[in-house]
Protein backbone atom coordinates (compact mmCIF):
# COMPACT_ATOMS: atom_id res chain seq x y z
CA UNK A 1 0.00 0.00 0.00
CA UNK A 2 2.71 2.32 0.54
CA UNK A 3 6.66 1.91 -0.02
CA UNK A 4 9.39 4.66 0.14
CA UNK A 5 12.50 3.74 -1.54
CA UNK A 6 15.21 4.97 -0.58
CA UNK A 7 13.66 8.83 0.14
CA UNK A 8 16.19 12.08 0.94
CA UNK A 9 14.52 14.92 2.12
CA UNK A 10 16.57 17.93 2.44
CA UNK A 11 16.40 21.75 3.20
CA UNK A 12 18.95 23.81 2.10
CA UNK A 13 21.77 21.89 3.69
CA UNK A 14 20.33 19.84 6.24
CA UNK A 15 19.19 16.24 5.30
CA UNK A 16 15.79 15.60 7.16
CA UNK A 17 14.79 11.86 5.27
CA UNK A 18 18.40 10.20 5.06
CA UNK A 19 18.28 7.40 2.37
CA UNK A 20 14.80 5.88 3.76
CA UNK A 21 12.98 2.69 2.94
CA UNK A 22 9.59 1.63 3.78
CA UNK A 23 6.92 -1.14 2.51
CA UNK A 24 4.10 -0.98 4.29
CA UNK A 25 1.95 -4.19 2.71
CA UNK A 26 -1.58 -4.69 4.77
CA UNK A 27 -3.90 -2.76 6.57
CA UNK A 28 -3.16 -1.88 10.13
CA UNK A 29 -3.25 1.15 13.07
CA UNK A 30 1.05 1.71 13.08
CA UNK A 31 2.73 3.91 15.49
CA UNK A 32 5.40 6.27 14.59
CA UNK A 33 7.77 7.10 17.12
CA UNK A 34 10.92 9.50 17.40
CA UNK A 35 11.94 12.72 19.26
CA UNK A 36 11.40 16.29 18.33
CA UNK A 37 13.10 16.77 15.00
CA UNK A 38 13.70 13.13 13.86
CA UNK A 39 11.70 13.49 10.35
CA UNK A 40 8.03 12.32 11.62
CA UNK A 41 6.29 15.27 9.92
CA UNK A 42 8.35 15.50 7.54
CA UNK A 43 7.94 12.08 6.55
CA UNK A 44 4.17 12.24 6.57
CA UNK A 45 3.72 14.99 4.44
CA UNK A 46 5.67 13.45 1.69
CA UNK A 47 3.33 10.19 1.74
CA UNK A 48 0.91 12.52 1.90
CA UNK A 49 2.22 14.58 -1.37
CA UNK A 50 2.19 17.91 0.73
CA UNK A 51 5.39 17.99 -0.13
CA UNK A 52 7.79 16.75 -3.20
CA UNK A 53 11.08 14.87 -1.65
CA UNK A 54 15.04 15.32 -2.65
CA UNK A 55 16.20 12.09 -4.10
CA UNK A 56 13.88 8.34 -4.36
CA UNK A 57 10.51 7.63 -4.94
CA UNK A 58 7.11 7.25 -2.94
CA UNK A 59 4.05 5.19 -4.02
CA UNK A 60 0.93 4.49 -2.48
CA UNK A 61 -0.87 2.14 -4.28
CA UNK A 62 1.53 1.46 -6.79
CA UNK A 63 0.88 5.44 -7.36
CA UNK A 64 3.57 7.69 -7.56
CA UNK A 65 3.25 10.84 -4.88
CA UNK A 66 4.30 14.15 -6.06
CA UNK A 67 2.49 17.54 -5.05
CA UNK A 68 1.05 17.28 -8.54
CA UNK A 69 -0.41 14.13 -7.80
CA UNK A 70 -4.56 14.72 -7.95
CA UNK A 71 -5.99 11.58 -5.79
CA UNK A 72 -3.53 10.56 -3.60
CA UNK A 73 -5.51 8.38 -1.64
CA UNK A 74 -4.18 9.83 1.22
CA UNK A 75 -6.24 11.60 4.50
CA UNK A 76 -3.58 13.89 6.24
CA UNK A 77 -4.33 16.11 9.09
CA UNK A 78 -0.90 17.34 11.01
CA UNK A 79 -0.94 19.21 14.35
CA UNK A 80 -2.71 22.54 14.73
CA UNK A 81 -4.38 21.85 11.30
CA UNK A 82 -6.74 24.76 10.03
CA UNK A 83 -9.55 24.78 8.55
CA UNK A 84 -12.07 28.00 7.28
CA UNK A 85 -13.69 29.42 10.57
CA UNK A 86 -17.01 27.78 9.30
CA UNK A 87 -19.69 26.00 11.86
CA UNK A 88 -18.66 22.59 12.81
CA UNK A 89 -21.32 21.51 10.86
CA UNK A 90 -20.68 23.10 7.21
CA UNK A 91 -17.30 21.77 8.02
CA UNK A 92 -18.29 18.44 7.78
CA UNK A 93 -20.82 19.07 4.85
CA UNK A 94 -18.30 20.86 2.77
CA UNK A 95 -15.90 17.28 3.16
CA UNK A 96 -18.97 14.99 2.11
CA UNK A 97 -19.79 17.11 -0.78
CA UNK A 98 -16.03 16.91 -1.97
CA UNK A 99 -15.60 13.29 -1.24
CA UNK A 100 -18.08 10.69 -2.47
CA UNK A 101 -17.07 8.27 -0.04
CA UNK A 102 -16.99 10.29 2.99
CA UNK A 103 -18.49 8.29 6.32
CA UNK A 104 -20.92 11.17 6.59
CA UNK A 105 -22.41 8.82 9.60
CA UNK A 106 -19.32 7.27 11.06
CA UNK A 107 -18.50 11.41 11.44
CA UNK A 108 -22.06 12.74 12.79
CA UNK A 109 -21.76 9.68 15.29
CA UNK A 110 -18.21 10.85 16.58
CA UNK A 111 -19.42 14.20 16.88
CA UNK A 112 -21.74 13.56 19.17
CA UNK A 113 -20.03 11.01 21.07
CA UNK A 114 -17.39 13.95 21.64
CA UNK A 115 -20.26 16.12 22.40
CA UNK A 116 -18.70 18.75 20.18
CA UNK A 117 -20.77 21.47 19.11
CA UNK A 118 -21.87 21.52 15.75
CA UNK A 119 -22.95 25.23 15.74
CA UNK A 120 -20.07 26.65 17.27
CA UNK A 121 -17.36 28.13 14.80
CA UNK A 122 -14.10 26.39 14.20
CA UNK A 123 -11.75 29.14 15.67
CA UNK A 124 -13.70 29.37 18.68
CA UNK A 125 -13.33 25.40 20.20
CA UNK A 126 -10.65 24.75 22.60
CA UNK A 127 -7.19 23.12 21.17
CA UNK A 128 -8.35 19.51 22.01
CA UNK A 129 -11.71 19.77 19.94
CA UNK A 130 -10.21 21.44 17.13
CA UNK A 131 -8.20 18.40 16.67
CA UNK A 132 -10.76 16.12 17.36
CA UNK A 133 -12.79 17.90 14.50
CA UNK A 134 -9.76 17.77 12.31
CA UNK A 135 -9.02 13.97 13.18
CA UNK A 136 -12.50 12.49 12.86
CA UNK A 137 -13.19 14.60 9.00
CA UNK A 138 -9.71 13.03 8.19
CA UNK A 139 -10.65 9.39 9.69
CA UNK A 140 -14.57 9.61 8.13
CA UNK A 141 -12.56 10.45 4.68
CA UNK A 142 -12.26 6.56 3.68
CA UNK A 143 -8.94 7.30 2.19
CA UNK A 144 -6.87 3.87 1.85
CA UNK A 145 -4.02 5.40 4.16
CA UNK A 146 -4.76 7.87 6.95
CA UNK A 147 -1.47 10.34 8.37
CA UNK A 148 -2.70 11.67 12.09
CA UNK A 149 0.61 13.79 13.23
CA UNK A 150 -0.08 14.20 17.08
CA UNK A 151 -3.76 13.82 17.28
CA UNK A 152 -3.88 13.70 21.02
CA UNK A 153 -2.44 17.21 21.30
CA UNK A 154 -4.50 19.47 24.03
CA UNK A 155 -6.56 16.11 25.04
CA UNK A 156 -7.21 15.30 28.57
CA UNK A 157 -6.79 11.71 29.71
CA UNK A 158 -10.55 10.22 29.18
CA UNK A 159 -10.65 12.13 25.78
CA UNK A 160 -6.98 10.46 24.76
CA UNK A 161 -8.71 6.38 25.68
CA UNK A 162 -12.12 7.69 23.73
CA UNK A 163 -9.72 8.76 20.73
CA UNK A 164 -8.37 5.43 20.50
CA UNK A 165 -11.50 3.71 21.02
CA UNK A 166 -12.48 5.86 18.02
CA UNK A 167 -9.39 4.29 15.84
CA UNK A 168 -10.15 1.36 16.69
CA UNK A 169 -13.77 1.41 15.49
CA UNK A 170 -12.82 3.24 12.09
CA UNK A 171 -10.73 0.59 11.49
CA UNK A 172 -12.75 -2.13 12.04
CA UNK A 173 -15.78 -0.59 10.10
CA UNK A 174 -12.88 0.59 6.88
CA UNK A 175 -9.50 -1.64 7.28
CA UNK A 176 -7.24 0.50 5.75
CA UNK A 177 -3.49 1.79 6.50
CA UNK A 178 -3.55 4.31 9.42
CA UNK A 179 -0.71 5.79 10.35
CA UNK A 180 -0.18 7.41 14.23
CA UNK A 181 2.51 10.44 15.52
CA UNK A 182 3.18 10.57 19.25
CA UNK A 183 5.21 10.69 22.09
CA UNK A 184 2.54 8.94 24.19
CA UNK A 185 3.88 5.73 23.49
CA UNK A 186 2.55 3.80 26.52
CA UNK A 187 -1.41 4.74 25.86
CA UNK A 188 -1.58 3.59 22.47
CA UNK A 189 0.24 0.59 22.70
CA UNK A 190 -3.23 -1.23 22.92
CA UNK A 191 -4.30 0.13 19.61
CA UNK A 192 -1.53 -0.71 17.88
CA UNK A 193 -0.33 -3.24 15.05
CA UNK A 194 2.86 -2.43 14.38
CA UNK A 195 5.33 0.18 15.24
CA UNK A 196 7.37 2.63 13.24
CA UNK A 197 10.31 4.31 15.02
CA UNK A 198 12.37 7.23 13.24
CA UNK A 199 15.37 8.91 14.42
CA UNK A 200 17.54 11.46 12.91
CA UNK A 201 16.04 10.90 9.47
CA UNK A 202 16.55 6.82 9.59
CA UNK A 203 13.77 4.51 10.41
CA UNK A 204 15.60 2.37 13.22
CA UNK A 205 12.86 0.06 13.61
CA UNK A 206 9.79 -1.67 12.14
CA UNK A 207 8.29 -4.57 13.70
CA UNK A 208 5.21 -5.71 15.95
CA UNK A 209 4.70 -4.65 19.43
CA UNK A 210 5.09 -8.92 20.03
CA UNK A 211 8.63 -8.80 18.69
CA UNK A 212 9.25 -5.91 21.55
CA UNK A 213 7.62 -8.16 24.00
CA UNK A 214 9.27 -11.08 23.49
CA UNK A 215 12.80 -9.67 22.56
CA UNK A 216 13.69 -6.47 24.66
CA UNK A 217 15.36 -6.94 27.99
CA UNK A 218 17.41 -5.31 30.35
CA UNK A 219 20.68 -7.42 31.95
CA UNK A 220 21.86 -5.99 35.19
CA UNK A 221 24.84 -7.59 36.88
CA UNK A 222 28.84 -7.15 37.27
CA UNK A 223 30.51 -5.80 34.32
CA UNK A 224 31.87 -9.61 33.28
CA UNK A 225 28.73 -11.45 34.10
CA UNK A 226 26.48 -8.98 32.06
CA UNK A 227 29.65 -9.16 28.85
CA UNK A 228 29.45 -12.89 29.05
CA UNK A 229 25.90 -13.16 29.11
CA UNK A 230 25.16 -10.94 26.26
CA UNK A 231 28.32 -11.77 24.01
CA UNK A 232 27.30 -12.22 20.51
CA UNK A 233 24.06 -10.49 21.14
CA UNK A 234 22.11 -7.10 20.10
CA UNK A 235 22.83 -4.85 22.36
CA UNK A 236 21.43 -0.98 22.00
CA UNK A 237 22.17 0.18 25.16
CA UNK A 238 24.43 0.57 28.68
CA UNK A 239 24.10 2.14 31.77
CA UNK A 240 26.95 2.20 34.11
CA UNK A 241 25.97 2.64 38.16
CA UNK A 242 29.06 2.29 40.69
CA UNK A 243 30.38 -1.09 40.06
CA UNK A 244 27.18 -2.52 38.47
CA UNK A 245 26.29 -2.33 34.41
CA UNK A 246 23.07 -2.63 32.62
CA UNK A 247 22.52 -3.81 29.29
CA UNK A 248 19.50 -3.46 26.87
CA UNK A 249 19.18 -6.32 24.36
CA UNK A 250 16.99 -6.87 21.15
CA UNK A 251 17.86 -10.18 20.70
CA UNK A 252 16.65 -13.67 22.05
CA UNK A 253 16.63 -14.12 25.79
CA UNK A 254 20.40 -14.20 27.04
CA UNK A 255 21.56 -17.15 29.90
CA UNK A 256 19.86 -16.43 33.06
CA UNK A 257 22.76 -16.67 35.49
CA UNK A 258 22.13 -16.48 39.45
CA UNK A 259 23.84 -13.21 39.62
CA UNK A 260 21.95 -10.99 36.83
CA UNK A 261 18.62 -9.19 37.12
CA UNK A 262 16.65 -10.39 33.58
CA UNK A 263 13.92 -7.93 33.15
CA UNK A 264 11.49 -7.50 29.95
CA UNK A 265 11.70 -3.52 28.75
CA UNK A 266 8.88 -1.43 28.67
CA UNK A 267 7.73 0.22 24.92
CA UNK A 268 9.02 2.99 26.52
CA UNK A 269 12.23 2.15 27.73
CA UNK A 270 12.58 0.25 24.54
CA UNK A 271 12.09 3.43 22.73
CA UNK A 272 14.71 5.32 24.99
CA UNK A 273 17.35 2.86 24.25
CA UNK A 274 16.49 2.77 20.51
CA UNK A 275 17.25 6.29 19.91
CA UNK A 276 19.36 8.00 23.07
CA UNK A 277 22.39 5.47 22.65
CA UNK A 278 24.29 4.64 19.69
CA UNK A 279 23.87 1.41 17.74
CA UNK A 280 20.00 -0.49 17.51
CA UNK A 281 18.43 -3.16 16.65
CA UNK A 282 18.72 -5.14 13.78
CA UNK A 283 16.88 -4.95 10.96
Amino acid sequence: MIELMNVTKQYRNASVLKNVTLKIDEPGIYCLLGRNGAGKTTLLKSIAGYQNITDGKIEVGKKVITTSTLDTGVSYIENFAKHFNLSVRKLLRIASEVNPNYDFEFAAEMMERFELDEKKKFNHLSLGMKTMVSSIICLASNKSVILLDEPVLGFDAIMRVEFYEMLTESFQKHPRVIIVSTHIIEEIAKTIQKLIIIDQGRIRFFDTLQAVETKAFSVSGLKKDVDTATANLNVIGQDTVGGLVTSYLFDNPPVEMPSLEIHPLSLQDFFIQMVGHKGGAKQ
